[in-house]
């Protein structure tokens, strides 16, 4: 199903000249963030004044797509000793993968035989990922920054109101103390 997304940050007035980078840097780390998560979506409209930057994704996937991949480890005469049996290094590279020792394949590359296993990772629902945007949206660079209250967050102006909507579904989210 195509799903639309809507995201706004509200905050105190910002200066007019501001407005317009803010809202196309929302919209460039907003596409880069769903892109890096592999969330498919169609366009993303702009809206922007003093008072809010706002985006609305048309056509965002259900989720992420199910990935398979194969990860290489050490080389084989690393991953066993001289009798075959297994080293710490083929177990620590298998545990750090999530699989065991019984899932090692052996594949050559550029002449060498290394371990490798095969992962099978199931993509997130959308409204799992989007949880993620509060670190999208505190990284924003601007000209000035303001710190308020008692937390360590600089933006541009304090904000005041989050709204983010999956179609007619809250997705919820938090910065500071201002939820979505």
């Amino acid at each position: 199903m195509a799903n639309s997304y809507l995201l706004e940050v509200g905050v105190e007035e910002m200066p007019a000249h501001v407005v317009t980078p803010s809202i196309k840097q929302l919209h460039e780390r907003v596409a880069n963030y769903l892109k890096e998560q592999r969330i498919s979506f169609d366009e993303i409209q702009e809206f922007a004044t003093p008072r809010r930057l706002s985006l609305l994704i048309h056509e965002l996937s259900d989720k992420q797509p199910d990935v398979d991949e194969s990860v290489k480890g050490p080389a084989k005469k690393i991953a066993q000793d001289a009798d075959g049996n297994w080293t710490k290094a083929a177990i620590g590279f298998t545990r750090g993968q999530g699989a065991s020792v019984d899932d090692i394949e052996f594949k050559e590359v550029k002449g060498v035989e290394y371990v490798f296993v095969e992962k099978h990772i199931s993509g997130k629902p959308v409204a799992e990922v989007l949880q993620g945007l509060p670190d999208v949206i505190t990284s924003m660079n601007f000209p000035t920054l303001m710190k308020w209250g008692y937390n360590n967050l600089q933006f541009i102006r304090p904000i005041r109101w989050l709204v983010s909507l999956l179609n007619d579904q809250v997705v919820p989210f938090k910065i500071l103390d201002v939820e979505a």
